[in-house]
């Protein structure tokens, strides 16, 4: 009977740590894990009392199989957040691999408990541990990635998993009172479980095309709009400059009048006004690249609208080997992130330092702004954006590098030009 406790027990562990690490938890850790904890010390309690004082299989296979994959699901919603589509998805494709892989451990059980019980328990903690790392490993990082993306189509794919579910425990309550593998009830188990696994990797396929062709939409979509907002902005800084400029002119002419006049006063407060007038947005020239230069400035003044002071160091040549629109989409993207982290940071450092150079071969770009001293990164949570440059970096065969270290973060960049 102890080796029986210990089994059902690593199955509920199996399932915590299937439900806790499956999708962003709604509360904190620690209440996170209280919960589970609680579930496991519960259903522990009644391992125990079934093993001890019920012997029809009925109510062992309720006790043991069903009653945790139910208290499972019902703590696993109550305990995350994210996409209900997506996170009833992923449960269900756990509970298939769970029905699919243990149920054939039960006809081998009796025989190596004979050995002895700690073999079943071994074999046991092997399994789950091999269920429970492809799950989190593989599938819940294909669909959290995918849950950014996708919005139609899960719940087509929810349909086919509860009908392959429902298959999978009708055919496994039949292996449970089997003592042989050559009987047809488990051959025909075998068959629909070696089935329903083959059409996973068509499934998983379809789910990252699907991903994929979603996130390549937004990012042409957020590009275009990128591009579109700098020339708009680029028009406006040309419009202000010029304005600025036809006020010199009028300035001039005011400051003639007033020295055949000999109004002192007036001289000096228009010739102030003249001078004031060269410090211009239109007229701040960071590199000999146009792109570059206008992407700088644009993005330059809407850091220090925000309070965020800039240091740029810029030497690119004028012609580079890339073109205009990928030159916007990285430089902005980094550069619009960088004021968005910042002008979420907490600590009184509020500076973005940007360092761009180039020569014959390659292209440098690096960004750096004050963040967390705790953050981490999981590349299938960045955004449209970071994704739109590592497309960009990738299409020009160069390398990227974010990290963080210091309080300070920082994003490398190094694009090709041969």
């Amino acid at each position: 009977m102890t080796g029986t406790i210990i089994e059902l027990i690593l199955i509920c562990i199996a399932h915590a740590a299937a439900g806790i690490y499956s999708s962003t938890r709604k509360y904190s850790k620690k209440i996170t894990y209280i919960i589970w904890c609680s579930w496991i010390a519960l259903q522990t309690a009644l391992l125990v009392y079934t093993e001890s004082f019920q012997t029809n299989w009925s109510h062992q296979f309720f006790f043991g199989f069903i009653f945790p994959l139910v208290g499972q699901y019902a703590i696993f919603f109550v305990t995350t957040k994210g996409k209900l589509a997506q996170r009833i998805f992923t449960m269900l494709t756990y509970s298939i691999f769970f029905c699919i892989i243990t149920t054939p451990f039960i006809l081998v059980k009796d025989a190596l408990s004979e050995l002895h019980w700690s073999l079943t328990v071994l074999v046991q903690a092997i399994l789950l541990s091999a269920i429970v790392f492809y799950y989190l490993r593989y599938v819940c990082t294909l669909c959290r990635a995918a849950s950014k993306n996708i919005n139609r189509g899960w719940s087509q794919l929810i349909f086919v998993n509860v009908i392959f579910l429902i298959t999978v425990i009708l055919s496994s309550v039949f292996p449970v009172r089997l003592t042989s593998f050559t009987e047809p009830a488990f051959i025909t188990f075998v068959f629909l479980s070696i089935s329903i696994l083959a059409v996973y990797p068509v499934i998983f396929s379809s789910i990252n095309h699907m991903s994929e062709a979603a996130e390549k939409r937004a990012v042409e979509t957020q590009n275009k709009l990128l591009i579109a907002q700098i020339e708009a902005e680029t028009a406006q800084l040309a419009a202000d400059s010029q304005s600025r400029h036809d006020r010199r002119h009028h300035n001039s002419v005011m400051l003639e009048f007033a020295n055949n006049n000999d109004i002192e006063s007036v001289r000096e407060y228009l010739k102030s006004l003249v001078e004031s007038d060269n410090e211009v947005w239109g007229e701040v020239r960071h590199c000999d690249n146009t792109t570059i230069n206008t992407v700088l400035t644009v993005y330059e003044r809407r850091a220090r609208e925000s309070g965020i002071s800039v240091k740029i160091s810029a030497k690119a040549s004028r012609d580079l080997e890339v073109s205009p629109q990928d030159l916007v989409i990285v430089i902005a993207n980094l550069f619009e992130n960088a004021i968005h982290a910042t002008q979420k940071h907490k600590g009184q450092k509020k500076l973005i330092d940007i360092i761009i150079k180039s020569d014959a071969q390659r292209l440098l770009i690096k960004v750096e702004n004050p963040c967390k001293n705790n953050l981490t990164f999981d590349e299938t949570l960045y955004g449209v954006g970071i994704h739109s440059v590592i497309a960009t970096t990738n299409k020009y065969e160069g390398m990227y590098d974010f990290s963080a270290e210091d309080g300070i973060f920082s994003a490398k960049i190094s694009l090709n030009l041969k």
